[in-house]
């Protein structure tokens, strides 16, 4: 069963080859949790996947949606048309203060499908990936039989204690800290320090995703898979995704 909820870093290609790198069978704790691509992938394919997340709404979605999505898709699909173009920014900016849950689940599907960006609380409108088919895919969602997910206050703390076969983690393209600073974050974004993350996977067994960029083999001393628009291995040059593994 495939996610309705996009994935704001970038869609992935890499199923697959992840899935080759993953024993079936295997205990697989994931951080960083938000569109869930990856993670319902392998759960549905006999890996135990057990996700975590800092963020408090991101809990808060899909433990509504992984639980009953009638509701949430009914609300949905009544969400359009606007009055007027102010709406949607407001939404934006008020979306996680409605009271009922599935109201939330809803708003939040609808803004992810419906912003440029795929984030929550930021983008420009566009409808696109707002259509029957994703609505289907919304209401016909079932939780994976072999997934769990779980609220953590420190990801990198909770990498450290992990006894899990295998670490995942999806990160968006790595810049310097430094140049971090400023950026806006919506309430849902959760950003881990890859620099930390790389230490805290020492002596850990990993796989993780990312795009491409030269800084990645300063703090990554593992195997690099570089992946084409088409998820097959390619060089490189030629790469729109990267895996890291030490597996």
């Amino acid at each position: 069963m495939k996610t309705p909820i996009r994935n704001p870093l970038f869609k992935t290609k890499s199923n697959s080859l992840i899935e080759s790198l993953i024993p079936v069978g295997s205990v697989v704790e994931s951080f960083g949790f938000y569109s869930g691509d990856v993670e319902f992938y392998l759960a549905n394919r006999s890996r135990f996947v057990s996700s975590y997340t800092e963020k408090d709404i991101i809990y808060d979605v899909w433990s509504t949606l992984l639980t009953d999505t009638t509701a949430v898709a009914e609300i949905s699909s009544r969400i359009l048309p606007f009055k007027d173009d102010k709406e949607f920014p407001l939404l934006q900016e008020e979306w996680s203060k409605f009271k009922n849950p599935d109201v939330r689940a809803a708003l939040f599907y609808f803004l992810n499908n419906c912003s440029d960006s795929g984030y929550i609380s930021k983008g420009n409108m566009d409808t696109t990936n707002y259509n029957p088919v994703s609505l289907s895919r919304l209401k016909k969602f079932t939780k994976p039989e072999h997934f769990h997910l779980s609220k953590t206050e420190n990801a990198i703390g909770q990498v450290k204690k992990s006894d899990a076969d295998i670490v995942f983690a999806q990160f968006p393209k790595f810049i310097k800290s430094f140049l971090e600073e400023g950026i806006n974050r919506g309430i849902e974004e959760e950003s881990l320090s890859v620099e930390s993350l790389a230490i805290a996977l020492k002596d850990k067994k990993y796989v993780l995703l990312t795009e491409p960029t030269k800084f990645l083999s300063d703090i990554f001393n593992c195997n690099f898979t570089f992946v084409d628009q088409y998820g097959r291995k390619t060089t490189e040059q030629n790469a729109k995704e990267v895996i890291l593994h030490n597996v």
